[in-house]
């Protein structure tokens, strides 16, 4: 079983691709995610995590989810294996390929000033006792 639950920021805002021929939309980024232990000099450890997705969250990635925000991401790992051409060696790029995001912060968390809606409790248009005021020869009966 090949599954994994990460909760970290990103560390930039997504680049969001299109893949040739079918139009399917790919978004790579990376976060970060603080290490659970702090070194004798009382700093923390982070580690930056290559992430991608495919199809719809992709979009979603690149239009709603800035960098610095705080977002719990599933899927599994990948690693992939190519040989580099200016040396001939092999090489490996491990990433997590993700199917599901889910962004864990609103933007009014971040800081943006929204206006709120505040209702008002105030009568309008009734008198005192809260009844309209209604003439008789208005009455059909």
């Amino acid at each position: 079983m090949n599954n994994v639950v990460l909760v970290g920021r990103l560390t930039k805002d997504p680049e969001l691709r299109y893949i040739p021929g079918t139009g399917t939309a790919v978004a790579r980024f990376s976060i970060a995610i603080d290490r659970d232990y702090k070194k004798n000099d009382g700093t923390k450890e982070t580690d930056f995590i290559p992430v991608e997705i495919m199809g719809k969250p992709a979009e979603y990635c690149a239009n709603y989810i800035p960098k610095g925000r705080l977002v719990a991401i599933q899927g599994e790992i990948r690693v992939d294996r190519y040989t580099d051409q200016n040396t001939n060696e092999a090489k490996t790029f491990t990433k997590v390929f993700a199917n599901k995001i889910k962004s864990l912060e609103s933007s009014k968390d971040k800081g943006e000033q929204t206006k709120q809606f505040e209702p008002s409790f105030e009568p309008s248009g009734l008198d005192p006792q809260g009844f309209t005021a209604i003439d008789d020869d208005d009455i059909p009966f």
